[in-house]
Order: structure tokens, then sequence, then C-alpha cells
């Protein structure tokens, strides 16, 4: 956190889901905010608002609060605040499968979140790992790596790189699994999901993630907790050692703004119109302990 410029803040837009795409990007803005994730919430609305309602997220909140939003018609997104979206978040519901014949549509849900990644000017597109209910590591790895090439194939004709996250259990969980996936597809990078890592492959040493990964780390997911469950509060508010993590991100040369994912805080500050205050001055007091 040496940066103390507040353009190197960033933090996905479900901070505000409370608001429109229009309204929250507006209000980032204003807040000094020039560089954002585009949260599931927001990507949804965008495609329910343009008629895309056949790719959407199926996670029920998100789906419905895209749906109330579709009559408002398509995003003008040559007016939306000048923000730099460092990356989306993907869908959820496309990698959570029951089947491993439920692949085949959701490799083209993914694929149609790729192509609008484009139109929206994202060039990091952050995706989970796909999971399949009885199936061992072994066999997800194949699934994974038959299902990211031709999702790769996607990404590089429409210019976009994938960001395979870390999870917090089982296959996923693990810099071997991404880079298994990383190596062997194009197109394709690593999210470090703070949070996740402390949870049970890397509790107590995140960093060491971070370093394993190294240059392949193309997406951030910064959040806290206390190793028990995925807390999503912000660093600082757990067990994770920040002064070890942020030396890591620099070891690696990870040059873009870290991205805060902290919906653990929303309890602590439930008044949408007041939480960007709240915002600010965490990150204050976090760039007050770490910098140099």
């Amino acid at each position: 956190m040496s940066d103390k410029s507040s353009s190197a803040r960033s933090v996905w837009t479900s901070w505000l889901v409370e608001y429109s795409i229009e309204e929250a990007l507006e209000i980032f803005y204003l807040n000094g905010f020039r560089h954002l994730e585009l949260s599931v919430e927001h990507f949804n609305e965008c495609l329910a608002r343009s008629g895309e309602t056949a790719y959407l997220d199926e996670t029920e909140s998100f789906k419905v609060r895209a749906l109330a939003l579709a009559d408002r018609g398509p995003v003008d997104l040559s007016a939306l605040a000048p923000v730099n979206f460092v990356h989306a978040h993907g869908p959820f519901s496309p990698f959570n499968l029951q089947s491993p014949l439920e692949c085949v549509r959701a490799v083209e849900i993914v694929k149609q979140w790729i192509k609008w990644c484009r139109k929206l000017d994202v060039k990091v597109l952050v995706c989970h790992p796909f999971t399949v209910k009885g199936l061992s590591w072994s066999e997800l790895e194949e699934l994974n790596l038959r299902c990211f090439k031709e999702l790769s194939t996607e990404a590089r004709e429409c210019g976009i790189l994938l960001a395979v996250e870390n999870m917090g259990w089982g296959y996923g969980s693990r810099v071997e699994h991404l880079l298994r996936i990383i190596e062997e597809c194009d197109d394709v990078a690593a999210c470090v999901d703070t949070g996740h890592a402390n949870l049970n492959a890397y509790r107590g040493v995140v960093d060491k993630m971070v370093a394993e990964l190294g240059g392949n780390v193309a997406a951030t997911h910064l959040s806290d907790n206390d190793g028990s469950w995925d807390q999503h509060v912000f660093p600082g508010r757990g067990s994770i050692d920040w002064k070890s993590v942020f030396k890591a991100f620099e070891a690696i040369g990870y040059s873009k703004p870290l991205n805060f994912e902290i919906p653990g805080e929303t309890r602590e500050c439930p008044d949408p119109s007041r939480r960007m205050e709240h915002l600010s001055s965490m990150i204050d007091n976090l760039r007050s302990r770490y910098s140099r």
C-alpha cells in the first residue's frame, strides 16, 4: 500500500449495489475512485437492460435485481462516468454445476460475458474454476482444462484475459491447480482472493500464494477473515499478515490497483449514502499502517 494517490484505489462496484450502474459509477467517480471491478450484479444489470436475459447469472438475488432494472433500457456506455474497470467478475452459476452435461451451456454463458467485456471495455474477466459434485480432483482438472481451452479461444478473439480465482476449499484452492490451467490454456491468468487463501490452503501464509503465482496474477480480491469462514471484511480486521502480502505483491511486480471485495463491511455501514465515507476512512487507515 505504498501508493498514496487516490487514483490507485479500487473496489468492486457492489459496494454500491443499491444503485444502478450509472448512479454507482458517478458516486465512485465523484469520491475520487478512478479504478473499479465491475461486479456480477452490475454486469447482470447491463445484460438484462439490453435484453440478454438468456445469459444472466442465475443466482436468485442477482437475477431478481437485474430483471427489476430491465425496463430502464440499455445502458448508454458513452455516458458512464470515466472510470477504468481493472477487471470484471464473471458469473457464479455457470461454474457451479450439478453434472458435466451442463458444461456446454455453462461455457456458452461465459462466452457471452467475454463478448460483453469487449463492449464494456473490460480487459480482464475473473472466473471461478468449474466444479461438479462427485468428481475427483483429477476429473475436475480434466473438465477445467477442456472448458478453459474453449473459453480461451473466445477470449483471444475478443482481446480479453481470463483470470481464474483461487477457491477456499477443494479443487482450485491451491496454486498448482491454477497454474495447470494457466500453463495449458492461452489468455488465462490468476485472480488472487486473499480471503479464500486464508481459509485453508494458505491460512496464515497468504503471501506464499502470491509469491508462487508470480507474474501470472492479473486480478485481485482483497479481504480479510479469521480463518474460520469467508467473512469478507476489510484488511486488518482478520488474521492475514498484510505487511507480508503487500510486500509479496510488490515483489512480483504487480502494478494494478489492489482491489477490495468486502461485502462483510456493509454490515458495519448498511446506509449506502454513507458508504463512500466509510470506505475512504478504512483505506486511509490501512495506508497509514502499511505505507513505507
